[in-house]
């Protein structure tokens, strides 16, 4: 990058590809880049013009009838169910969570395996290198696990507080009793 001194000025004919003010102009390149693109998918005619129809576009892209993507969804819900069920079980629940942060941590690699070995368990190639399918259809919904429990953590953390305030208020009632009485 050629920095810009006070009064200097650009060569003749020469345009800036970034703001000679000391802004990178990095955002608005990409901002006119998105734009181009959807743009250009405007014009073709296919390109989701809100959250809805991205939302629409990515469910008439995923063949629900894979069984590797409806035990993907098994798995998701079963975990939810056992989640729930023993929500009140701590030391199960901190097993459940360091299991997902693992979980979500390796789906980096996961994704990378998967994409090299799509083929032989799948009909097409959902692990594209940004990781899109992989983040909404397996690390999102663990990480909204997660935090369900960290939600859980803090209620149960809460009501391990009432108790000991109560038995500690108890235990003082009765000191102050025995006191009475001697």
């Amino acid at each position: 990058r050629i920095s810009m001194e006070e009064g200097q000025s650009l060569p003749e004919g020469a345009e800036p590809i970034y703001d000679i003010n000391g802004t990178t102009g990095i955002d608005d390149f990409i901002g006119g880049l998105e734009e181009q693109v959807y743009a250009m998918a405007r014009e073709a005619g296919n390109a989701p013009k809100n959250f809805t129809e991205d939302v629409q576009a990515f469910i008439a892209a995923v063949d629900w009838n894979e069984k590797w993507i409806q035990g993907l969804l098994l798995g998701h819900f079963l975990l939810w169910v056992i989640t729930l069920g023993f929500r009140r079980r701590f030391y199960l629940q901190v097993f459940i969570f360091f299991m997902v942060c693992a979980m979500v941590w390796s789906s980096e690699h996961i994704n990378s395996a998967a994409h090299v070995r799509w083929q032989s368990f799948s009909t097409q190639d959902y692990f594209d290198p940004s990781g899109f399918f992989i983040s909404v259809m397996f690390a999102g919904p663990l990480l909204a696990l997660a935090l369900f429990q960290m939600i859980n953590f803090l209620i149960i953390s809460a009501n391990m507080l009432v108790e000991v305030k109560r038995n500690e208020l108890k235990t003082n009632l009765a000191s102050k009793k025995k006191k009475k009485k001697q």
